[in-house]
């Protein structure tokens, strides 16, 4: 089962790049999805459901023009679930800055939909948090 949560995940980013967003709701995402943002996020909270979500990652796509995410690494881990470390780029709406950060998406899996995601933007912590530390 952990090859096919990869693949998943995979489709997660990919569907994002493309803004297939309705893609990600319709097929990817469990109804009751939580997304952890990372603790020092200075509006860092945990969005539930798909409307949570959606207005979550509206906000991402309003602040950033190309916003686009590539991912350098992807880890099985137990209990359903899969790190990821992707760098983000983007271009700010208001201030017209290109802007690149790194950070890793902790995925959780039941039932071959994404259930839970937590982000972190120290790699060894999200490491840590699946059990994978170096």
């Amino acid at each position: 089962m952990s090859q096919e949560n990869v693949e998943i995940v995979r489709r997660v980013y990919d569907a994002f790049n493309r803004r297939e967003f309705d893609r990600l709701f319709s097929e990817i995402y469990d109804p009751r999805i939580e997304w952890q943002t990372t603790r020092e996020d200075p509006d860092a909270a945990t969005h539930r459901g798909f409307d949570g979500v959606r207005r979550y990652g509206a906000q991402w796509i309003g602040s950033f023009e190309d916003l686009h995410a590539d991912v350098e690494e992807i880890l099985e881990a137990a209990d359903d679930r899969v790190f990821t470390w992707a760098r983000w780029t983007g271009r700010g709406r208001g201030s017209g800055i290109d802007s690149e950060w790194w950070f890793a998406i902790v995925f959780e899996l039941r039932d071959g939909k994404v259930r839970r995601a937590a982000e972190y933007f120290d790699r060894a912590e999200a490491l840590e948090a699946v059990g994978l530390s170096e």
